[in-house]
């Protein structure tokens, strides 16, 4: 009888032994699931975002040849014509990069129609021809710029800009199902946890002189719980953190200024550095996110006292002032960041700088509907600024 007993007790505690085994497995392949997801979501995020910005900024740069072009600026135009086709060559390299992600057929909608402007964008301008260019009929092309290639430029930058949008919402959508999907499973693994107890507290009745073993499973118990904790604290904080520089991301910013649209007045700053891809191509993109890392180290340091700031694209940040920080406060704050971001920094053991350009906003109730348009209309003053030269700050106008 005693052996059997005996028998009873440890077979219970084999059980309960196995329960919380199963609760460290469960927990492995959490973190794990919710790491891939993050990991794969904020890949896709990166890539779709340099492609969009690469694509832009190419556009940019052909309708600064164009411009020069009208202008006589160049000694050698048909040198830039030239020039003009290998920036096109770049402008479809990233169209396959963002193409190969597998999108949603939203994203991808949104996706076409812009880039069949910049096809008609460039059609348009080779419509004008060399032609044009050996007449030097510089009224013509000017006109043609001014009336066509100019709206068609913008178009395609608004339509580009719309289509990060949506990409930023169904990710956010995606990481909101991970979130569900990790909180189902905490639930199971706390479920497993209750039974394990149920079961040490059944078997302890039969077998006292197993009670200290059963402590310790105790204890370990108490361990995985604290372990599962931590875990949620991890998966929320991902849902929101931008991985690279440790800040709020995108979504954090929705999350915290969506409210206050309607009935809040503050102050906002966008800001990102002038020609980072150069970085990227120089470096590589291992070092550029060194040097991001850097840069937002910096901005902590000096200026999250007086804002909230977010990582929100690639080397991109968003200042949210502090209530207390006035208009004109905001203005020189704004001067400080310019001045702290186009520093010199020292990358694994390099020397690099650039400059950047930004956008300051008085945020008056009401302004905008939500939280895309208002950064829409933060990002289209700050891309004046860099089409006017980079290095500068613009003020968004309130309407």
């Amino acid at each position: 009888m005693a052996k059997n007993k005996k028998k009873g007790a440890s077979s219970g505690f084999v059980f309960a032994a196995i329960l919380v085994a199963l609760m460290y497995v469960l927990n492995s392949i959490l973190v794990w699931n919710i790491y891939t997801n993050n990991s794969e979501l904020s890949s896709k995020t990166s890539t779709a975002n340099r492609a969009i910005n690469s694509i832009n900024g190419e556009l940019a740069r052909v309708s600064t040849n164009a411009i020069g072009l009208a202008a006589n600026l160049y000694d050698n135009p048909l040198e830039v014509v030239s020039d003009t086709e290998r920036i096109y060559g770049n402008i479809i390299a990233s169209e396959k990069m963002f193409e190969s992600l597998g999108l949603s057929e939203t994203v991808m909608n949104r996706y076409n129609y812009a880039k069949s402007i910049i096809d008609t964008f460039r059609v348009r301008l080779e419509s004008l021809g060399t032609n044009q260019l050996e007449e030097g009929n510089a009224s013509t092309m000017t006109e043609t710029l001014k009336q066509e290639l100019y709206p068609l430029q913008v178009t395609a930058e608004q339509m580009l800009t719309a289509t990060i949008s949506i990409v930023n919402s169904e990710v956010g959508k995606l990481s909101r199902q991970n979130s569900i999907r990790a909180y189902v499973l905490m639930g199971l693994m706390f479920l497993i946890a209750v039974l394990s107890e149920f079961a040490i507290w059944l078997f302890a009745r039969r077998a006292k002189k197993a009670n200290a073993e059963l402590e310790e499973r105790e204890m370990r118990l108490a361990e995985v719980d604290a372990k599962l904790k931590n875990t949620r604290q991890k998966a929320s904080d991902l849902a929101v953190t931008n991985v690279l520089t440790g800040m709020k991301n995108r979504y954090a910013l929705d999350n915290d200024i969506s409210e206050r649209l309607e009935s809040g007045r503050f102050q906002i700053a966008v800001f990102d550095m002038d020609n980072f891809r150069s970085i990227n191509d120089t470096y590589g993109y291992d070092f550029g996110d060194e040097y991001l890392a850097a840069v937002a180290e910096k901005l902590k340091e000096e200026f999250g006292d007086v804002a909230e700031i977010y990582n929100i694209t690639g080397n991109e940040f968003c200042f949210v002032f502090n209530k207390n920080i006035s208009e004109s406060q905001a203005s020189g704050i704004a001067q400080n960041i310019q001045r702290v971001m186009s520093s010199p920094y020292e990358v694994l053991n390099l020397n690099v700088q650039l400059p950047c350009s930004g956008a300051v906003y008085h945020y008056l109730p009401g302004d905008c509907i939500n939280v895309n348009s208002l950064l829409v209309k933060l990002d289209t003053a700050m891309r004046n600024a860099k089409m006017n030269g980079g290095n500068m700050i613009n003020n968004v106008m309130n309407m």
